[in-house]
C-alpha cells in the first residue's frame, strides 16, 4: 500500500497495561534520559511512571503528548484507544492524498481485496478463524487507509 496513512488495530494486550505502554514509549524516545530532555519531567520520575511498583504514579497527558511527538510513535495513545475498543487512524497529509481517480481506484482495489480474502476464508467452512483473521484484518486496514486518504482530500476542500 503506497498510502501514507497507518491504521493501528492494536488490542490492549499488545502492551498489557498502561505501565507497559509507558515503558514502550520511553524506549521509543531512546530511554529515560532522552525522554527527560524532551519533556518537563525528570528521569527518575519517568522511571516511576513505567514501574509497576508505583501503581499510584501515572504519566500526565502533557508528558505523554510531548514524548509521543518526540518518538513519532504513540504506544500510550494506542493502548488507551484499544482499551476503549477504538481504532486509531492516522490521517494522511493533504499533499500525500492524491487525485480523485486515484482515491476511487484505491478504495475499489482495497474493497475488492477485502471481499476476495473474506470469500476465500469463508469458502471452506463459512467462518473466519484465528489463523485467517490477521490476513483479513490487514486487508480491512488497507481499505480504511484508502478511505482515510480520500477523507483527507475531501476535508481539505471544506472552507475553514
Amino acid at each position: 500500500m503506497s498510502n501514507s496513512s497507518r491504521i493501528h488495530s492494536f488490542h490492549p494486550e499488545r502492551y498489557g497495561d498502561v505501565k507497559s505502554a509507558v515503558r514502550a514509549l520511553l524506549h521509543a524516545v531512546g530511554g529515560e534520559a532522552r525522554a527527560a530532555a524532551a519533556c518537563r519531567v525528570s528521569k527518575s520520575t519517568l522511571s516511576e511512571y513505567g514501574n509497576p511498583r508505583y501503581d499510584e504514579r501515572h504519566m500526565p497527558l502533557d508528558v505523554v503528548l510531548a514524548l509521543e511527538q518526540a518518538a513519532r510513535e504513540m504506544p500510550v495513545t494506542e493502548h488507551l484507544a484499544a482499551e476503549h475498543d477504538a481504532l486509531l487512524l492516522h490521517l494522511p497529509s493533504v499533499e500525500a492524498a492524491g487525485g480523485w481517480m486515484d482515491h476511487l481506484t484505491s478504495i475499489g482495489k482495497e474493497a475488492g481485496d477485502v471481499f476476495h480474502r473474506a470469500g476465500e476464508y469463508l469458502a471452506d467452512d463459512g467462518e473466519i478463524d484465528a489463523q485467517e483473521a490477521p490476513g483479513l484484518l490487514k486487508e480491512v486496514d488497507e481499505l480504511l487507509a484508502a478511505v482515510a486518504a480520500m477523507r483527507a482530500a475531501v476535508r481539505a476542500r471544506i472552507p475553514k
